[in-house]
């Protein structure tokens, strides 16, 4: 079974509440990192524990999976999850309203299975579609996992989705990358080598522009939590008459408002394809 299809089959199994099913595609130490909550489960155990807990406050919760992108080590998926608040949350009694709300989901691989999820979604959003207070809800998921109140992040990874959209505006200039990656940041691209530091970064973009002047990242829509953001982005470009349109996931690491890390997850294979029918014979 691809990676694909085994993220496929777990999203399904949760989307009939189906535990036992969802973990059989796991490995025994799995672990589940459900990112806007803060709270992790690891083991097979401990998991299905909380997944139990989770589909009593939402029972008819699913996830429609729009798009994924593998790599060889992990598998990145994202769409939409919805859910209807039928049991309490915390000390929250049910409000029997619903949500609908983008997600996006990293998946590490081991030995053909999924090693664990990292969850990620708009916890603010989702409160607000259920008829919850944020604040409170964000207070008790401190109070529950023993920390001190800190300052939400929210701020730092909306300033960088605010410097990502500058950076795609004509005209391109790959001198502007230094807005957003940091002195040493690396960047991973499927079918390109990977980048350590500015320099090597500025140089990737300006072959990347070379090869494709017009390309176009259009941002859809966007998640953070703790120092990472997530983007789902368009891929835009004419090559040799060929318009393309390739959807794609843009992982970031943060640090000091600027990408330490950039993973990139679509296929690359249309624009090598049109690449290669375009080029002189």
């Amino acid at each position: 079974m691809s990676p694909t299809a085994i993220v496929a089959e777990y999203a399904a199994a949760k989307s009939r509440q189906d535990v036992e099913g969802a973990l059989r595609v796991c490995q025994e130490d799995f672990l589940l990192d459900t990112v806007p909550f803060g709270i992790r489960g690891k083991g097979k155990t401990e998991v299905a524990a909380q997944l139990r807990i989770f589909f009593t406050t939402f029972p008819d919760y699913a996830a429609t999976l729009e798009g994924q992108a593998a790599s060889e080590v992990d598998v990145t998926a994202w769409g939409t999850i919805r859910a209807t608040m039928r049991g309490p949350l915390g000390s929250f009694a049910p409000t029997g309203r619903a949500f609908a709300l983008p997600f996006s989901c990293v998946f590490p691989l081991r030995d053909g299975l999924l090693a664990g999820e990292r969850f990620f979604f708009d916890l603010n959003a989702m409160c607000e579609q259920l008829g919850l207070p944020f604040e409170r809800v964000a207070a008790e998921l401190r109070t529950f996992r023993g920390e001190e109140p800190s300052e939400a992040p929210e701020e730092k990874a909306r300033a960088f989705v605010a410097k990502f959209r500058d950076f795609w505006r004509p005209p391109l200039d790959p001198e502007r990358l230094g807005e957003l990656l940091h002195p040493d940041g690396r960047l991973q691209t499927p079918g390109m080598p990977a980048t350590v530091g500015l320099e090597a970064g500025k140089e990737a973009f300006r072959n990347l522009f070379e090869l494709m002047p017009n390309l176009r990242a259009e941002l859809e829509r966007w998640s953070a939590a703790g120092d990472t953001v997530f983007l789902e982005i368009t891929l835009r470009a004419n090559v040799g008459g060929q318009e393309l349109r390739v959807p794609a996931v843009d992982r970031f690491l943060l640090r000091d408002g600027k990408a330490v890390e950039r993973v990139s997850f679509f296929d690359p294979s249309p624009f090598l394809q049109a690449l290669g029918a375009a080029a002189p014979r």
